[in-house]
């Protein structure tokens, strides 16, 4: 992290955290070994390590979160039924033609509070649809943290509420979570605390945890052990040499959890600040984590605008979906610094357009 103004500061998202000095130690100096025949003791390691520390029997590793979703609803979901998502999920956005197009399934949308389902209305959908004889409900996903929502936490009550509401129905519960554990250290709680009452849980390597690639899904054992058949489908099940990127996910769970404390920290410093320019609207209630949403409305100026003119000054923000909205995600390149630079940067397009 520094304050050089010529150099760029990304907040687009943080998987644009590039891997630390000590992951690509440990990739350097890995031992390899076949994978897919469970000989890679780096994946071994780290499926176990996973497990462990979410209260899981088991884990599979794989390039992605959404292909871990992938392989949950190939394995839990049944055909021809319905997956009760929230409306602004990642699955029911950017996922939901794998929902339909590999799994069969039927995506059943509701519209959550800042991302996050009422069990009553969970369990109002799923009733419904048993009362009109339509296809039953074989899972129910979750999403935390909520990406759409701007990074907001469901808690472990949320969680243990719609739970029991799924299996009260004979579905399974699945935690798209990407983010889990910025929600953990948002709480203040251990991540596996989040994760009791769900059967499957999906984790990101590569976010604000700087990992270059991979996801866990970690459940019991019979769920992982299909899910592992179903990565053959989906040709995932042979990632050679993936001990390399294993390895660093090693380090991404051991050393890096800590710092989205400072994460979380910095982009509630960096959202306060925002919200004190009047052509800007920031729901601070919403800002819960590291992801930042950000309304142009006030100002007038589009979304577009705003992100080509703060790119001069070397200040990468995502515009979102709509006109007037852009992201802002923190990770461990954005120090107090770098929140100081993005508030001159904002100044300073302001002072150039009103």
């Amino acid at each position: 992290m520094g304050s050089d103004t010529n150099s760029v500061i990304d907040l687009r998202s943080d998987v644009l955290a590039p891997p630390t000095e000590e992951m690509w130690k440990a990739m350097r100096e890995v031992d390899l070994g076949w994978s897919m025949l469970g000989e890679d003791r780096s994946v071994k390691e780290l499926e176990a390590l996973g497990a462990e520390m979410l209260g899981k029997e088991e884990a599979i590793f794989v390039p992605t979160c959404s292909i871990a979703n992938l392989l949950t609803l190939m394995t839990l979901g049944k055909r021809g039924t319905q997956v009760v998502l929230e409306a602004k999920s990642h699955i029911a956005c950017l996922e939901h033609w794998n929902v339909a197009y590999i799994c069969g399934l039927f995506s059943r949308l509701i519209e959550g509070i800042h991302g996050i389902m009422n069990p009553v209305t969970v369990d109002e959908v799923i009733s419904e649809a048993k009362y009109f004889g339509l296809p039953g409900t074989s899972v129910v996903c979750l999403e935390n943290t909520h990406n759409n929502a701007g990074g907001t936490i469901v808690t472990a009550e949320q969680i243990e509420n719609t739970a029991e509401i799924a299996h009260k129905h004979g579905a399974s519960l699945h935690l798209d979570g990407a983010r889990l554990f910025n929600a953990a250290a948002a709480l203040g709680v251990p991540p596996n605390s989040l994760v009791d009452a769900v059967d499957t849980v999906a984790i990101s390597l590569n976010k604000g945890l700087s990992a270059p690639f991979g996801a866990l899904l970690c459940g019991p054992k019979e769920i992982i052990d299909e899910a592992r058949i179903n990565s053959h489908k989906i040709g995932v099940a042979s990632i050679h040499k993936d001990g390399f990127l294993a390895a660093a996910g090693i380090v991404a769970l051991t050393k890096m959890i800590d710092f989205l404390i400072d994460d979380n920290r910095r982009a509630f410093q960096l959202a306060k600040r925002l919200a004190q320019f009047p052509g800007l609207y920031v729901d601070l209630e919403r800002v819960q984590t590291n992801i930042i949403l950000v309304e142009t409305t006030p100002s007038g100026i589009l979304a577009s605008e705003f992100v080509t003119r703060l790119a001069k000054h070397n200040v990468l923000v995502k515009e979102r979906v709509g006109d007037y909205q852009i992201r802002l995600v923190t990770h461990r390149l954005i120090g107090d610094a770098e929140v100081e630079r993005v508030v001159e940067s904002v100044a300073y397009v302001f002072d150039s357009v009103l």
